[in-house]
């Protein structure tokens, strides 16, 4: 093979280390062209040349066929190049030899992760080849191979056991197994579904997680399955949501739906988080509405109905932490290069520089809304319009009503007519939400138009919501796109600004906490729920507006509470969002 870099100097070196050799042969020798073919490519690599994929690894292979041995070192530099670039061979490559010159240790994409880290050369335990994995996926698959053997065998190792007396005792066990297996009988294999029972199952499942498919989780039409004669059949599957993940497990007969935490055990999304700390399991029955509306009261108080809080654990790797930031920004901006059709890098910029987009992104998204992650959340963004083209950047706030109950009042009325116009398919209906919320008719449930609430300043009222709301209309359609749009506006919704507000899928959850903890501190309850109790005080908070300013009132502040509380819904610790942690426990610094 030959090399249009290849200079007399290299012919020259090449001679040099053929001569050391005490080798003899001529400079046109194919082992001397091939020999100086490395010397080029190493010396365009040390300085400033270009050198293709193609053209290292040809240059490789050809020094290999030619001269396997007394080359300087320049087959062992070439291998070294090569796994830098992820370009590493395959197990029989080079008659299975390869791992004889290829570095023990180097650094380039893990073949695991694919992350660029520092590797090592590894071959593991049960016959594996040999292959280059960086310290996290190395821990993550002596871990997953420990894992088989204990679920396979049934062994464990115990406290102080040597490797030699685990090994046998699998053994041993395996060899248990293999003797007791036998097939089986007529019985247990009677009470299989039939696949129209596995479809309704599914069809089932769709119906109980259709509260987290509205929240933006990826609900899928097809699920892993399994079935045994105790428990009977079973489904299960990984839902995710940007870089959120939690498993469903879901037993008919048995009603069961579990919510479980996610572990990556593979380590094929390493910016990935578990979206629960521990796992959550609720009883549902295989018809009605009843065990849909539990599933949703349930991920509504887990946090899942509303856009996730991640934040990366302290001390951890920086490369990771800025991977994981940098991902977070792709899933934010990546369906706005995909609207516009031009890179990521490009609407980053415009977007930061654009004059109507420029603070929301600094203020909103940067500091106020840090830890959000960038979900499509219909709900939440829904919030996120009530807040950042209602109550602020208009004239709402300089009409402030009267009091905080009827300020609250108009606040639902306004999540309220925007909701219907904010969908996770079809995107943000920005016609429907001006003429809704600038609509001099426009009534709250007792009647009073909101129109009439700001008298003289509904005009102005008027004027600056229908400039906030075109504004952002101009953004979607000329520059972010709905998907991107959806998220930023979710983000919008996610702030402490708004983390008080009806909407939110927490809503009923931090409302039973307040009523749990004035009950516990023996407050009596506003009418008429003195009489009827809390649980139904619960029930009928989920429609706050339909409630008495008394009872909106002792929500809001809960008159009889001290400094030391209990809190209404304005101070209430259960106001404040729960936060998921990013943890990669995994990542190794550069050198270790």
């Amino acid at each position: 093979m030959g090399s249009t870099g290849i200079t007399e100097a290299d012919v020259d070196k090449a001679m040099t280390i053929v001569e050391s050799g005490r080798q003899s042969l001529r400079r046109d020798d194919p082992a001397v062209q091939a020999l100086a073919a490395a010397v080029s490519v190493r010396r365009r690599l040390q300085g400033e040349g270009v050198v293709t994929d193609d053209e290292l690894l040809g240059v490789h292979d050809h020094l290999h066929a030619r001269m396997p041995y007394r080359h300087g070192g320049h087959l062992e530099m070439l291998a070294d190049a090569l796994l830098a670039r992820g370009i590493v061979p395959s197990p029989s490559d080079y008659d299975g030899d390869w791992w004889l010159w290829w570095p023990k240790k180097g650094y380039g994409p893990c073949r695991d992760c694919r992350q660029p880290r520092s590797l090592t050369r590894y071959s593991a335990k049960w016959g594996k080849p040999y292959r280059y994995l960086c310290a996290r996926c190395r821990k993550q698959e002596l871990a997953d191979d420990t894992a088989y053997l204990d679920s396979v065998t049934g062994v464990t190792r115990e406290e102080g056991e040597s490797a030699e007396s685990l090994h046998a005792r699998r053994t041993a066990a395996l060899i248990g197994q293999l003797g007791s297996q036998a097939a089986p009988t007529p019985a247990k294999q009677a009470g299989r579904p039939s696949a129209e029972q596995w479809g309704e199952y599914v069809e089932r499942l769709i119906e109980l997680l259709g509260s987290l498919d509205w929240a933006g989780w990826a609900i899928p039409d097809e699920y892993d399955s399994d079935w045994d004669a105790e428990t009977g059949p079973m489904l299960f599957a990984t839902l995710w949501r940007t870089g959120a993940a939690l498993v469903v497990e879901y037993y008919p007969y048995a009603g069961r739906l579990r919510l479980l935490p996610y572990d990556d055990v593979c380590g094929d999304f390493p910016e990935s988080f578990a979206a629960l700390d521990e796992e959550v399991e609720i009883s549902v029955s295989r018809e009605g509405d009843e065990a849909v509306t539990a599933v949703q009261h349930q991920a509504g108080a887990l946090g899942l109905l509303d856009a996730t809080r991640v934040r990366v654990v302290e001390g951890a790797d920086p490369e990771a932490a800025e991977a994981f930031a940098v991902e977070s920004l792709r899933s934010l901006f990546g369906p706005a290069a995909s609207y516009r059709k031009i890179p990521v890098v490009d609407i980053v910029k415009e977007a930061l520089e654009h004059p109507d987009l420029s603070t929301y992104l600094r203020w909103v998204v940067g500091r106020a809304g840090r830890d959000v992650h960038p979900d499509p959340v219909p709900d939440a963004a829904a919030l996120g319009i009530a807040a950042w083209c209602w109550r602020n950047e208009t004239a709402v706030e300089a009409h402030h009503l009267p009091s905080d109950v009827l300020m609250a009042r108009v606040n639902i009325a306004v999540t309220r007519a925007v909701l219907p116009h904010v969908c996770p398919y079809e995107g943000i209906d920005w016609d429907g939400i001006e003429q809704s919320l600038t609509d001099a008719d426009w009534e709250l449930p007792n009647g009073r138009t909101v129109s009439s609430l700001f008298a003289d300043g509904w005009p102005e009222v008027q004027s600056t919501v229908r400039e906030q709301i075109r504004k952002w209309q101009r953004l979607d359609s000329e520059l972010l796109g709905p998907d991107t749009t959806l998220r930023l506006m979710t983000i919008g919704g996610s702030t402490s600004y708004t983390c008080h507000w009806w909407g939110q899928g927490r809503w009923r959850a931090i409302c039973e906490e307040i009523v749990r903890d004035a009950v516990e501190a023996g407050f009596a309850l506003p009418q008429p729920y003195d009489c009827r109790g809390s649980a139904a005080l619960i029930d009928d908070l989920e429609y706050p507006d339909m409630q008495s300013d008394a009872v909106l009132d002792w929500l809001i502040d809960m008159p009889e509470a001290s400094a030391s509380g209990p809190y209404g819904l304005r101070h209430h610790p259960a106001t404040q969002p729960l936060v998921r942690e990013y943890d990669p426990w995994w990542a190794t610094p550069e050198g270790d």
